[in-house]
Parts: structure tokens; sequence; C-alpha cells
């Protein structure tokens, strides 16, 4: 930190030139460049001093080291040292950058719902300084990872068309396809399908369609991708959500870097429909992917953050029991991804996890045990603004009796 301040023009142009191809080489989806672009310009500023833009070459490179290699614990400690050098800097000109470069690996290390709201503290760094193409980038991860860790719906969806009214002012036709789809998937959660649709009419400029970004960007690909197979899980939608696994395995690798797509989620939801297709096929292969994301995502929890991941391997864990017909194992790790679900605040989550218990006693000839989960369902999916997908949970609970739908959830079972 007590390193001199560079003042070799050449090395301060060099730094700009790298910064600038570092963002269009990851947009692009070439994530080659990934280390080598960061660590040049460490070596440079390490050489001829810092200059505003050196903490941007430390966030970037931790980055690398935490979502690409996994080393999440090396990767957060670059990430704190960019931050603190930041603030030594006397420049504020790119403060923006940095902090929002920084996030994308304090979302996998610290608690999803609080390290979001670094990406608001980005937005109104770079709008000082003028940056409003990393203003409306961190407007976007905001928005995207709101909607992820089960904020409310409602407020996601404004906080959303807020943004794309940015985006339509400058004219920044990539990152409002990039939000586009989940956008469309948060609406019909709410059931507001006919009128929000006035409200994406608008968008995009006649002369310049969605459909002439989507499956042209790699990036854009990506998030449509994720969203579809979300949506198609979450609605039940059998055929569609096995045609979306089956593109994701083709076209994405587990650890593939993407920060415009949230790659967690992605690895998390490609188990559950891996292991949904694998049981209704009855098809091991289904089920050996269904486990690799599984092991994926348990990784996290011992190199990450249990806060973020925990549920989600107990949910994936039960899934797996579940078609290895364990049903009294599968039954403990449900109530497990339950729990933690509750306790970490996921709320989409937590309704996910019930929802799927429900399930899962239905096809084991339990169907009134079932009635609880899918009670408890609809109570979640209601709480987090999913009133078109909680009324589905009603289909579930025809003839159900009272004492089922009063009773407690067996959450003393749970270890």
């Amino acid at each position: 930190l007590s390193y001199p301040l560079m003042v070799d023009r050449s090395k301060i142009m060099a730094m700009e030139l790298l910064v600038k191809l570092h963002e269009n080489l990851t947009f692009s989806g070439d994530t080659t460049s990934l280390p080598v672009i960061p660590l040049k310009m460490i070596q440079i500023s390490l050489k001829h001093g810092m200059t505003p833009l050196s903490p941007i070459g430390f966030a970037q490179y931790g980055n690398y080291l935490a979502l690409v290699r996994e080393e999440f614990e090396e990767g957060y400690r670059y990430v704190k040292f960019a931050l603190s050098l930041m603030k030594q800097i006397p420049s504020r000109a790119h403060d923006g950058d940095v902090i929002y470069y920084s996030t994308h690996t304090k979302l996998a290390v610290e608690p999803m719902q609080s390290a979001v709201e670094n990406y608001l503290e980005a937005y109104k760094a770079a709008m000082k300084s003028g940056a409003t193409k990393y203003a409306i980038a961190s407007c976007y991860l905001y928005d995207t990872f709101s909607f992820w860790s089960g904020k409310r719906l409602d407020i996601v969806v404004e906080s959303m068309k807020a943004t794309m009214k940015q985006m339509r002012y400058h004219k920044n036709m990539l990152t409002r396809t990039l939000i586009l789809p989940t956008l469309r998937v948060a609406i019909r959660l709410m059931g507001r399908n006919n009128t929000s649709q006035s409200d994406l009419n608008d968008i995009f400029d006649e002369n310049c369609k969605e459909e002439d970004v989507t499956g042209k960007i790699t990036s854009v690909s990506a998030v449509a991708a994720i969203v579809k197979l979300h949506e198609s899980l979450v609605f039940r939608e059998f055929d569609k959500a096995k045609i979306c696994v089956e593109k994701m395995f083709e076209t994405q690798s587990l650890s593939g870097f993407n920060m415009s797509a949230p790659m967690f989620h992605r690895i998390f939801y490609s188990g559950l429909v891996s292991f949904w297709v694998g049981r209704e096929m009855d098809d091991q292969e289904w089920i050996a992917r269904g486990v690799e994301c599984k092991n994926a995502i348990k990784k996290m929890v011992e190199s990450a953050s249990s806060w973020n991941f925990q549920n989600k391997t107990y949910l994936l864990q039960a899934e797996e029991q579940f078609c290895d017909r364990n049903f009294e194992e599968a039954e403990r790790l449900y109530n497990a991804a339950i729990l933690s679900s509750k306790e970490h605040a996921f709320v989409n989550e937590e309704a996910l996890a019930n929802e799927l218990a429900g399930h899962f006693y239905i096809e084991t000839g339990r169907r009134n045990k079932s009635f609880h989960y899918f009670l408890q369902a609809m109570e979640k999916y209601n709480e987090w603004g999913a009133f078109a997908k909680a009324r589905t949970m009603g289909k579930y609970l025809e003839g159900s009796e009272p004492f089922f739908i009063s009773s407690n959830p067996p959450l003393a079972e749970i270890v």
C-alpha cells in the first residue's frame, strides 16, 4: 500500500489499454486472457508505481483465482487488497470499476443478500465519475443477483424496469438483452404477464431487435439458457427442462466463468434437473451428471461459504438419495435443505425445497404427508412474491384435511 504513484505516461496508457482489452474479451467469452491481463497490470504497477487502475488488476486476478480456479480464500484476499489500495489512491475516478469487479468474488464468499448491495455502491461511484458503462453493468448485476438471492419479486421487477430505462437512454443494447430473460420469468412468477407486456414492447429500437443479439454473444446466450432452465424446473415443464439441461451440458462447462450469468445457480439448477430427468427416464447417466453438480456445489460449502451453498448442497443430496431409493435419508436431507434455506434467508429456495419434498412424498406413495410441504411451498412462494407459482400448489392440496394443513413441520428430525 506504500508504493509510489505511477508517473510514466506510456505505462499509464498501457494500463488503460489492458483494462479495456480485459472488458471486451470477458464479454466475448474468451476466458484464456482472464489471468494474463490482470497479472500484467499487477507487474507494471509493482515495477512502475500505482495508478487508479492498479486496484482493478488485483480485483480481476482475485476473480480469476476464486471463480475459475476455485481458490476462494486466496482470491478473496486479492479482492480485499484491491479495495484497500483503492482507498489509498487520491483519485476517485475508477472507484466504481474497482467495487464492481470486487463484488463478483464477494458474492460467493460473503452472504449473497448483503454482498449484492455492493453493486449499488459501485453504481453510485461510477455515476460520480461518469463511468456510465460500469454504472449500468452494476445495476444489471444488482437486479440479477437480487432475483437469485430471493429478494421480493415486486421490488426486483421495479428495479429492473428502472435499470432498463437507463439502458435505453444510454443505448446499451447488450445489457438490455441480458436482463430481459430474468425480467420475463419474474413477471411470469408474479402472474403479471398481460399488464407488464406493454413495458417490454418498446425496449428495442425499430432497427435493432432482441434476436439480433441473443445467440450471437456468449454471455447473452448463457444468461438466457440458465433462466430458461430455472423457469422450466420451477413450473414443472419436464420436456422443456430436459432440452435446456442438454444444451447446458453441451455448451457450458461447470467451471466456465461468465460473470454476466449466475454460474453457481447454473450448476445448482442443472443438478436438480439432471436428477429429475434421471429419475423419470431411469437413466444413470443423467443421475451421474446430477452427482457431478452436487459435488461442485458441495465443494463451495467448504472453500467459499456455507451461508450461500449449504442449503443447495442438502437439496441436491436429497434428490440424489431419492434417485438411489434411500428414502429415509432423503427425508432427512429435504428437511435439512428447508431449514438451511430458512436460516440463510433464501426464501425462493426454501419454497423450492418444500415443493420438491412434496413431490418426493407423492411419488413414494405418501400423499397425505406431502400436504404440509406443498402448503409451506405455497406460503413461501407468496412471501417471495411469486403469486402465480403459489397458485399452482393448490392442485396438490385438493382433498387435504385440516389436520394435515395445520400440522407443524417435522424439523425436529433434522440433524
